[in-house]
């Protein structure tokens, strides 16, 4: 009786052992998930952080990412133009695009602001190939409306690329499909004073820019302002 008394006594033993082993390998690997969550939480916030820009810094950057724009479209052949966006009377919201991140803003007409929006655009364009079978920055885009588009500039049966180069050192793109005929504010949308959309959300998602060259570029202005 006393040999059966200890093996048994042994095998609880065993069995309490083993489960104290299991219960610290479940919390070392619950400890080492949540320290790999916070760890990408951080790395996250660190490649979204926003740059405070002035109104004078973002026509300063304009001015030189139109220099890089318009030899980077020689180069690509491509026509570019800072005609990306309009809006028109009905739209008196701040206009705003989806991406992957999250909601960016295109204007600020504090409706309802910038403090609504963890993204900010700082300068956008456009870039397609020309009727005129030109390259680099395109002239005759200055005076482009809403209601005719590319239509005058571009070959509509070739793609259009929007680009949008945001302040937290990312450039976000949308290439619209052939004959797809993209007007200036198609891929955008406006919201009201709450924060809501007051119409249809955009129906296209910005994606980051695969581009390494703009997104050098666009990393190395940046880094001016840090």
């Amino acid at each position: 009786m006393l040999i059966e008394g200890a093996v048994t006594l042994r095998r609880v033993f065993n069995y309490l052992s083993m489960a104290i082993v299991m219960i610290l390998i479940l919390s070392g690997c619950q400890n080492g998930s949540q320290e790999e969550t916070k760890q990408h939480s951080e790395t996250k916030h660190a490649e979204t952080k926003q740059i405070k820009l002035s109104e004078q810094d973002r026509d300063t950057l304009k001015q030189e990412l139109l220099k890089i724009a318009d030899e980077y479209g020689q180069d690509q052949h491509k026509a570019v133009s800072n005609r990306y966006f309009s809006r028109n009377e009905q739209m008196e919201g701040d206009g705003y695009a989806i991406s992957d991140d999250g909601e960016i803003q295109i204007t600020d007409h504090d409706k309802p602001g910038r403090k609504h929006f963890n993204i900010h655009n700082v300068v956008g364009l456009t870039m397609y190939q020309s009727k005129h079978n030109q390259g680099g920055y395109d002239e005759r885009a200055q005076d482009l409306t809403n209601i005719q588009g590319y239509s005058s500039v571009a070959k509509m049966d070739q793609p259009i690329t929007k680009y949008l180069f945001a302040d937290n050192g990312k450039v976000y793109e949308y290439q619209f499909k052939p004959n797809s005929e993209p007007s200036l504010s198609t891929g955008f949308a406006t919201k009201d004073y709450n924060g809501k959309d007051p119409n249809l959300k955009p129906n296209e998602k910005f994606t980051v820019s695969k581009d390494k060259i703009l997104n050098k570029k666009w990393k190395m202005l940046l880094s001016e302002y840090k």
